[in-house]
């Protein structure tokens, strides 16, 4: 069946192979464009078909696909021909929590970050001695704080053993002077590429593990089996006590730090969704690439109980950092691309004879000082008129507005918890018009000039498409950009 121009269809694939299972021809639709609400999408088929829930839909219109989906429900009334569809945009698929980190059990330590627990008490865990920066530095269990010092790039050798790298100073795992004696302390030290400095880690049963010096049959050790805070850890000869088992977290969230925020999601997905343990609900007809790879000193925001939900993490992915996801078809596979993307900038002239039906209305209310309190010290971020910002409490530049304050056990990542915030400062300055002509996809930037000439940055939040020619926009809040401005409007 051929697609004719300017009529919608909509394409239905099974979701657990990706086969296709129907194309229908609709005229009676409503489409909502809306990650930050989920509002549903509906449209009305007059044909029975196999689509069930999860399965997902392409809606074309002049052969683009206009819209990515995924089936919430399917009524229909009394055997009617009538079958109403309620559809969610498609990355509710990601809509589950998933953890945040977690403790490993395989037979080999893969590569990456972990968190390593004694098990005397898993509530300890490896820890470089206050968190210092320098060689010989001792290591010790400690209270889990979450820090930097605690935490540890495992790296494997083309010898089959491990590097275990400290994160904060980058410093790695090492037996002093090669001293291999029973009951030596371990240190940090400066990596040299050494037996000393080389560690094969023994899978024992369930969560446990033994950590053997390359150079000698000796075992990482929590000394006398003490869990005090503190307590030395050393080498020693054999034994099948808890002092020398250990549990490896797996600490995911270090690759936004050290590799990408997108390889963080994209590395999410995959160990979620498509190669999980439960290959039964596993989307093997998903694919994940990323194109491009952003460096940040932040964590997951939306933590709780050491899990948090994948897709408001993607949506708050693409309000503070413009992480985009973009789907398209390819070998019969459902591609998702993740990127980094400042989308190009469109103008919006409401007494354009192309804009129908604006309303607007705003207030100011922004934060425009960040307290952010560490385990170590207390960091200030304020913000400036033109939207820059400072941590000069006294620059007269400074913006009017209210304080907030948030939390991070590190001070390396201050600073960009309170950017986040600042980031995610809003006008509330709802916008809503109808315009004739190509689509603009949710998230696109865009200037609006009002009938008093004055231009407002904002972004399109939401999208609705019906039968009728225009298209209903909706913009998010206004984002923090001329406050002066907007204080003026208000006065008049």
């Amino acid at each position: 069946m051929e697609e004719e121009a300017d009529k919608v269809f909509i394409w239905i694939f099974d979701h657990r192979d990706f086969t296709i299972k129907d194309m229908i021809e609709i005229a009676d639709y409503e489409i909502n464009i809306d990650e930050e609400t989920n509002a549903n999408s509906m449209i009305k088929v007059l044909k029975e078909t196999i689509a069930k829930a999860e399965d997902i839909v392409a809606i074309k219109k002049n052969n683009k696909i206009i819209y990515w989906g995924i089936i919430d429900n399917i009524q229909n009334e009394d055997g009617k021909q009538l079958y109403k569809y309620s559809l969610k945009y498609i990355t509710n698929m990601f809509n589950q929590s998933v953890p945040a980190s977690k403790n490993t059990e395989k037979n080999e330590i893969e590569e990456g970050y972990y968190r390593i627990k004694s098990a005397v008490d898993p509530k300890k865990v490896l820890d470089v001695n206050h968190g210092s920066m320098e060689n010989e530095a001792n290591v010790q269990i400690w209270g889990n704080g979450n820090t930097s010092n605690q935490k540890w790039k495992i790296t494997k050798n083309s010898d089959g053993s491990f590097e275990i790298r400290c994160l904060k100073s980058n410093k790695v795992l090492d037996v002093p002077a090669q001293n291999y004696a029973d009951r030596t302390s371990i240190q940090q030290y400066e990596a040299h590429g050494g037996d000393s400095q080389k560690f094969n880690i023994q899978h024992l049963q369930g969560a446990y593990y033994k950590i053997k010096t390359k150079a000698s049959n000796f075992y990482l050790d929590v000394k006398e089996s003490k869990t005090q805070e503190g307590t030395d850890v050393i080498i020693y000869h054999a034994t099948d006590n808890l002092n020398q088992k250990f549990i490896f977290e797996k600490l995911d969230e270090e690759i936004i730090k050290d590799i990408g925020i997108e390889d963080y999601i994209a590395k999410t997905i995959n160990d979620n969704f498509i190669k999980s343990k439960d290959q039964l609900l596993n989307k093997n007809y998903l694919e994940v690439r990323v194109k491009t790879h952003t460096r940040l000193q932040t964590s997951i925001s939306n933590v709780s109980e050491q899990t948090y939900n994948l897709h408001t993490w993607m949506v708050n992915c693409t309000q503070l950092y413009n992480i985009n996801y973009h789907f398209f078809i390819e070998d019969k596979k459902l591609i998702i691309e993740i990127e980094k993307k400042e989308n190009k900038k469109v103008l919006i002239d409401v007494n354009a004879h192309t804009i129908s039906n604006y309303t607007e209305v705003f207030e100011t209310d922004i934060v425009s000082k960040v307290e952010v309190l560490t385990d170590t010290e207390t960091y200030y971020l304020y913000l400036l008129n033109e939207r820059t910002t400072t941590t000069n409490k006294n620059d007269t530049n400074r913006a009017k507005g209210k304080s907030q304050t948030v939390y991070t056990a590190n001070i390396e990542e201050a600073n960009q918890k309170a950017l986040d915030v600042i980031q995610a400062n809003r006008y509330n300055h709802n916008i809503t018009f109808c315009m004739l002509g190509e689509l603009i996809k949710v998230g696109t930037p865009i200037a609006i000039k009002t009938k008093k000439s004055v231009v407002f940055d904002s972004y399109i939040s939401a999208i609705k498409i019906t039968q009728k020619k225009f298209i209903e926009y909706i913009c998010g809040n206004i984002r923090t950009k001329f406050i002066e401005k907007i204080l003026k409007e208000r006065k008049k």
